[in-house]
């Protein structure tokens, strides 16, 4: 019985010896940043809530002193929410949600992650939790353009004796030219950065998938 149990423990010895190691898991934690580029043009005007996108990966990524996602990987997301901009008040809108990420080697792997910033479009910016791109505002150069209708329709009036008359006519009449027309759309052209964070963990020993 002595000889049979040292013989079965110098088996299984033999055979821990013989298999190949286990590696262990990669785990890209949360809040670890991906640095993209837009691959298309996004606006308010021309696209519409559900349409995908892509980005491309554009500064590796690193763990434990070696890349996990090298620049060239692909971001593949969609709009998840889009909202043009109002006549009077209001800002072009768009959230743009991420789904997966895929290496070059065509690896492919769900994302859970948010935008937290756009680099390269003025007067855009990044506002709420949920990563919602905001556009350029036009009140400013509303009231701009309606206060020198007002102004020439007062000299106008001035002129003919009613300047009074003439500013609210002048006024009333950008105000309306106004409403009729939309805001500034949320335009992100080609090439615009990206920059997703990671809200849950990602792990990156996985399958081969589509």
């Amino acid at each position: 019985m002595a000889k049979r149990a040292w013989f079965s423990l110098l088996v299984f010895a033999w055979g821990a010896a013989l298999a190949p190691a286990q590696s262990p898991a990669l785990v890209l934690p949360a809040g670890s940043t991906l640095e993209c580029r837009l691959n298309g043009n996004l606006s308010t005007q021309g696209s519409r809530q559900g349409d995908s996108f892509t980005a491309t990966v554009s500064q590796p990524v690193t763990l434990n002193g070696g890349i996990v996602i090298p620049a060239g990987a692909t971001l593949k997301g969609y709009i998840a929410y889009l909202a043009q901009p109002g006549r009077i008040h209001g800002v072009g809108e768009m959230r743009l949600a991420p789904e997966k990420i895929t290496w070059p080697d065509g690896r492919s792997l769900p994302l859970d992650a948010v935008l937290y910033s756009v680099v390269g479009v003025p007067h855009t910016r990044v506002a709420g939790g949920e990563g919602t791109v905001k556009g350029p505002s036009s009140w400013k150069k509303t009231t701009l353009e309606v206060g020198g209708l007002a102004a020439g329709g007062g000299l106008v009036g001035a002129a003919l004796a009613h300047p009074v008359l003439g500013l609210v006519v002048g006024g009333t009449g950008g105000f309306v030219d106004h409403v009729m027309r939309r805001g500034t759309d949320l335009s992100l052209p080609q090439g615009t950065q990206l920059n997703y964070q990671l809200t849950r963990d990602l792990p990156l020993q996985a399958p081969m998938g589509p």
